[in-house]
């Protein structure tokens, strides 16, 4: 199975968690591809006014996470600006992860998921269910684990 895992991530955590996700896949079998978002200019909360650079093309893949950081309550714009621009994921599995400093899920992680689901499931994905992990000053590798063995269960079943 070919997995794309794409990303924004500003501080690590995210990528750090997309890493962990993606040895999941590989260890037992399975291809995956992490793509960093990259953005022309600086990317602020609520900022819209921005250009992804080489946003990946994702067709060819059996299945596909997307993930970003927690900004302002909600999801990044980065990885909002790059799901929108999806046009078609129809029947392939999708879902989404998100990191947080705060350990309080209801202060935009929840929001985040859902803004980010929404999107997938406008173009058609088969939507799963999304991950937030909170890592409170430092990054909590057990819950990342945790999470990438339910992301590992639900897309290969």
């Amino acid at each position: 199975m070919k997995i794309a895992i794409v990303l924004h991530s500003q501080s690590g955590h995210t990528a750090q968690f997309a890493g962990i996700i993606a040895s999941k896949f590989t260890e037992n079998g399975h291809e995956a591809d992490t793509r960093l978002l990259r953005t022309s200019g600086h990317v602020s909360p609520g900022k819209k006014n921005f250009e992804l650079r080489d946003a990946p093309e994702i067709d060819q893949y059996d299945a596909a996470l997307f993930g970003g950081p927690v900004w302002a309550f909600t999801a990044s714009p980065v990885i909002m600006k790059y799901l929108s621009g999806l046009k078609n994921f129809k029947g392939k599995k999708a879902a989404c992860f998100v990191t947080m400093g705060s350990p309080f899920l209801w202060m935009g992680g929840n929001q985040a998921v859902k803004a980010m689901n929404n999107k997938l499931e406008s173009c058609g994905a088969e939507v799963l269910m999304g991950e937030i992990v909170p890592y409170h000053f430092k990054a909590n590798k057990a819950k990342m684990t945790e999470a990438a063995n339910r992301f590992y269960q639900a897309i290969t079943r």
